[in-house]
């Protein structure tokens, strides 16, 4: 996962705590300021980026048919679920009948929940292992999120106590309200594991504009997960790739690191101009998978060489040097991080099995 942000801003959402999933928030429930940026990527497709005013911490993208909507990962709450579903208002009024998760992670998949039975939510069948055992939940990343929220909630119920200026004032206590609801939401969460789950490949048939259009979910291999799909849009020539290929560098608390680059060469055979990230946003420069696969080969060399030396996963994490990747990433001197370090040595330990 990229770096969880949790700025929160001037947005009022009223979510009513007690039964969160069988009371949904009205219509047309006003707000400042919206919570995604619906970037157009090609007639029906768009990318879903969080603007900062909500606890948003990955993208969604959004393919718009003829007579349905397609969502590619909800989100990290209940709550930023509805959001989204409120917000997709702005631009269709179909309705989403189907949710792609591309893995289990708490940032793409905490907005299942929320779906009516007749939605079909679809994933890997080890995502759906996943979510059904509770593992989202059990993410160390995602106990820091929940400290942040927590972190955020004191320090702005400070910062109100020793505001004397209204408006200023006013606008705290907004936030402090978006932060208690995300809270609540959090506290409602039930994980949700796909009703559809799918080994190698999936089709979904689609119309648009009057034509056929296929959206092709695909497992090419393990990498951020061992479950992770991406959706091809081989008419579009668009991937939504979740985790497995962002902007940035990806978490690699249950990463496969050593099989990624070969998962990554599968991913290059795709006939695809523009690339939709699960973090940052979307972008057409191939070189980009090329830069991530020789960061990821580097890191496992380095720290399985410090592992076979004897050193321990902390000072591995000290020392592991990629900083001749730091032009294409941003890596500001030795060290990676121990999550990423214990991961690869509980890999090698493990012979590289599940």
């Amino acid at each position: 996962m990229a770096r969880l942000g949790l700025a929160l801003s001037a947005l009022l959402i009223v979510f009513t705590v007690a039964g969160l999933q069988s009371q949904r928030p009205r219509a047309g429930t006003s707000h400042q300021g919206k919570a995604y940026r619906f970037n157009k990527v090609a007639d029906g497709v768009y990318h879903a980026v969080g603007t900062g005013t909500l606890a948003v911490v990955g993208n969604s993208s959004v393919i718009v048919n003829d007579d349905d909507v397609i969502v590619v990962d909800d989100h990290v709450s209940p709550a930023a679920a509805w959001v989204l579903l409120e917000e997709l208002k702005d631009i269709t009024s179909k309705p989403v009948r189907t949710v792609i998760n591309t893995h289990f992670h708490f940032d793409h998949a905490h907005g299942n929940q929320i779906f009516d039975k007749d939605v079909a939510i679809i994933g890997h069948e080890f995502t759906r292992e996943m979510l059904a055992g509770g593992k989202s939940i059990q993410m160390p990343l995602y106990k820091n999120y929940l400290a942040g929220i927590t972190g955020q909630i004191a320090d702005l119920k400070k910062r109100i106590a020793a505001e004397s200026d209204a408006g200023k004032k006013s606008d705290l206590e907004r936030q402090l309200r978006v932060a208690e609801n995300n809270s609540a939401s959090q506290a409602e969460l039930k994980p949700t594991p796909p009703n559809v789950t799918l080994e190698t490949r999936m089709t979904l048939h689609r119309r648009f504009a009057g034509s056929d259009r296929e959206v092709q979910i695909r497992f090419l291999g393990r990498a951020h997960t061992a479950g992770d799909v991406v959706v091809y849009l081989p008419k579009e020539r668009i991937v939504c790739t979740g985790d497995m290929l962002t902007t940035g560098l990806s978490n690699m608390s249950d990463a496969f690191v050593n099989e990624w680059p070969g998962t990554l060469d599968e991913l290059k055979k795709l006939d695809f101009v523009t690339v939709l990230p699960g973090h940052g946003e979307a972008f057409t420069d191939r070189s980009k998978i090329d830069y991530f696969q020789a960061y990821l080969r580097d890191v496992w060399t380095e720290v399985s060489r410090l592992k076979q030396q004897g050193i321990s996963p902390e000072e591995a994490a000290r020392r592991a040097d990629l900083t001749k990747h730091k032009d294409h990433f941003p890596i500001q001197g030795p060290g990676v991080p121990l999550i990423a370090v214990t991961r690869i040595y509980e890999v090698i330990d493990r012979g590289g099995r599940d």
